[in-house]
């Protein structure tokens, strides 16, 4: 399943706060969870993943997890694992004045506005050990073209050849450098973080590799790119979430 903010598809996931008083409609659960995705993405560059998610938890304070009203307001908790853990709000309010509860289901998206308080990207990225850049790849003299749709903490590389190249030998590859980078930096107490995990892929015209870069970030795929230089018989690599 696709990492996500937060789960609506059955009961048990959309009240997940239920033992903090907070329930969802259907209709509102999927409002707040594609509406919380979208502002955190824009507001940071991050996306929901394994690595960074919301707490099942409430904060560590006295304010309440739901705060109903003519500006509403849901006090939750971002998790960025394994430690880290940050209070934000999501708010929202009607245009036309009505309050709308979390429970509700009947109500008119476009009526609500909604945004996000309290966020830190610059802590956040610190968090998950890379940087927030516009185009980050930054590898001169590629001899294959190079596209980046997204990219984030879990990211893919579609490997596209011209079909004459075993998969093998590319694998073997990708496998060589992501082990040669984190056994590297185990001996020096992890200096340059280590990939998580990764996993292969194959697809009709590519190969997929899904990394998992945990705290190894943008200089694991950097080096990667590096390494497929090699393969003379690849003529396309996309980078996307």
């Amino acid at each position: 399943m696709k990492a996500e903010f937060y789960y609506c598809h059955n009961d048990y996931l959309r009240n997940g706060y239920k033992r903090y008083g907070l329930y969802f409609s259907q209709h509102f659960c999927e409002y707040f969870s594609k509406s919380f995705a979208a502002l955190f993405f824009k507001e940071t560059g991050l996306r929901p993943s394994t690595k960074v998610t919301l707490a099942g938890y409430k904060q560590y304070n006295e304010t309440p997890i739901y705060e109903p009203g003519p500006v509403s307001k849901l006090n939750l908790v971002l998790w960025i694992m394994p430690e880290y853990n940050d209070d934000i709000s999501f708010s929202w309010k009607s245009k036309t004045g009505a309050i709308i509860q979390t429970t509700d289901e009947e109500f008119d998206e476009e009526d609500l506005v909604c945004w996000m308080e309290g966020l830190k990207p610059s802590e956040y990225w610190s968090q998950v050990a890379t940087e927030k850049k516009a185009h980050p790849f930054q590898v001169a003299g590629l001899p294959y073209e190079l596209k980046v749709f997204d990219y984030g903490t879990e990211m893919e590389l579609r490997i596209f050849t011209d079909g004459s190249l075993p998969n093998e030998g590319i694998k073997n590859t990708i496998t060589t450098t992501i082990e040669t980078f984190n056994s590297n930096s185990e001996k020096h107490q992890r200096k340059d973080g280590v990939v998580h995990n990764y996993q292969f892929e194959e697809s009709d015209g590519f190969l997929c590799a899904r990394i998992d870069t945990g705290s190894a970030g943008i200089p694991i795929i950097n080096r990667l790119l590096k390494s497929l230089v090699k393969h003379t018989d690849i003529g396309k690599i996309e980078i996307d979430i």
